[in-house]
């Protein structure tokens, strides 16, 4: 993925994005509104050369199957442009697509729901011959399944041939669907959570036959995985995704031991490792993943993020300013409460204002105040706050109280404000990795002065669980 330009490229993804929903529906049309639609893929750029073994990680949801699904044909980009060894994707000629359906192979990730139950082995692995019209005669057709077959590790193939999906194991029915994939000689595999449905104790032995095959094969191959620990086992480069966004990209060692995007370094503090146990630092991330139908404005992670931004002029710590953000975001959700305040409460404002502070992260990154309140308040004299923009939340705070949260986020807007949320970053050079985060100035130094942390390495990965 964007690698060092020894090898040709195979695949080069530029500036796509696919959206669903574009259309107006029943409901939009009676209440007047424009549609919503889902940004599942937006403005995601790479390259992947031949050869390469690229892994591409994330949450669920956040648009790497179908960017997978893009890369063999089985969506059409809604913007941008995929080439394949130097030909448009969207632009093929009849003869073109029929090509391109021999050399791209999709591995999907339920082998119990991808094989039809009433396809004997060698009807499922012959299939793809017989659509392609690549080997005519039955003989010869049953006997590249058997070749295949072993290939795959299921040998004897003539024990398996007429055998149907129900009769086999997990494995074995996901060696069939790696089988089907090969058996019309591809370049390129998309390998869509090739083995989460499997058992913990026959991964290894998956993987490790998809590296044997892919030198066999000559294959170039794109492992799409939640699974942090099998992007490491498995591939050269990796690339890291959040709410349809490429937030960093990379060799995958670099990736893993020092993450540059704040969303990387929170993406693998979250994974479990057996050997740090109670002293392991879980992710610093604040709420959930916000409706790929709304995205926030700037960058995606930015209510998120542990990192945030301030104004120049902001004379208080990162972290006051990220509490502040944060209750400004806040009043726009509509997430703070005025009758959580006690009718006897002295000072009401300063009362929800303290509420409204607090974070929803681990104990280790809470104050005092919130560890001992169980998260429900944060004491103003904890926080490095300036003077001005204390005045200014405690304003914000009354207007809230009034009942007007829009009104009150408004008066923050000159106070708090930062480039994560009013820009998008664009993917910039940071040592050996292109990360889209405005903490970076395309020079590889951060604007904190921060160029990264040092990570452990996790657990060996092959046998590890989701």
């Amino acid at each position: 993925m964007d690698g060092t330009g020894d090898r040709e490229p195979l695949v080069e993804v530029e500036n796509v994005s696919k959206l669903f929903g574009t259309s107006q529906g029943v409901v939009d049309t009676l209440l007047g509104r424009e549609p919503r639609p889902v940004r599942a893929v937006d403005d995601v750029s790479f390259t992947i050369e031949r050869g390469d073994i690229v892994g591409i990680a994330g949450e669920s949801g956040c648009g790497k199957t179908t960017l997978g699904k893009l890369l063999v044909k089985l969506y059409e980009p809604t913007e941008g442009t995929i080439r394949f060894d130097g030909t448009d994707v969207t632009s093929m000629s009849t003869g073109e697509e029929s090509e391109f359906r021999k050399r791209v192979q999709m591995i999907f990730q339920d082998p119990f729901e991808s094989l039809n139950p009433r396809m004997s082995v060698f009807d499922t692995v012959a299939e793809p011959l017989k659509i392609n019209g690549i080997v005519g005669d039955y003989e010869e057709r049953r006997e590249r399944v058997r070749e295949v077959l072993d290939d795959v590790g299921l040998a004897p193939a003539d024990v398996y041939l007429d055998a149907f999906p129900d009769e086999l194991s997990g494995g074995e029915r996901q060696r069939v669907a790696i089988a089907r994939a090969l058996v019309v000689d591809p370049e390129f595999v998309v390998c869509d959570e090739p083995v989460s449905m499997l058992d913990v104790s026959i991964r290894a032995g998956v993987l490790n036959l998809m590296k044997e095959l892919q030198e066999q094969y000559d294959l170039t191959y794109l492992f799409i995985s939640h699974d942090l620990s099998l992007i490491r086992y498995m591939c050269d480069r990796a690339g890291i995704m959040y709410l349809g966004n490429m937030v960093e990209r990379g060799p995958t060692g670099d990736v893993v031991d020092d993450p540059k995007h704040p969303y990387t370094e929170a993406l693998f503090d979250a994974v479990p490792d057996v050997e740090l146990g109670a002293d392991r630092r879980r992710a610093n991330a604040t709420g959930e993943v916000p409706s790929p139908r709304d995205p926030p404005p700037g960058c995606r992670y930015n209510p998120r993020c542990a990192k945030v931004i301030p104004p120049e002029d902001w004379a208080g710590s990162q972290e006051s300013f990220r509490r502040a953000h944060q209750f400004k975001l806040k009043l726009r959700r509509g997430d703070v409460e005025p009758e959580s305040v006690g009718p006897d409460s002295p000072e009401p404002a300063r009362a929800l204002l303290e509420r409204g502070l607090t974070l929803d992260v681990p104990e280790e990154f809470q104050t005092g105040t919130e560890v001992e309140s169980g998260g429900h308040r944060v004491s103003l004299r904890e926080l490095d706050l300036p003077a001005a923009a204390r005045d200014a939340l405690l304003e914000a705070a009354e207007v809230a109280l009034e009942g007007e949260p829009d009104a009150a986020a408004d008066d923050l807007e000159r106070v708090v404000t930062t480039v994560c949320e009013t820009d998008y970053p664009d993917p910039r050079t940071v040592a050996t990795r292109e990360v889209a985060c405005h903490r970076y100035d395309g020079e590889g130094h951060g604007a904190d002065g921060d160029s990264g942390v040092d990570r452990a390495a996790p657990v060996d990965p092959v046998a590890s669980e989701d």
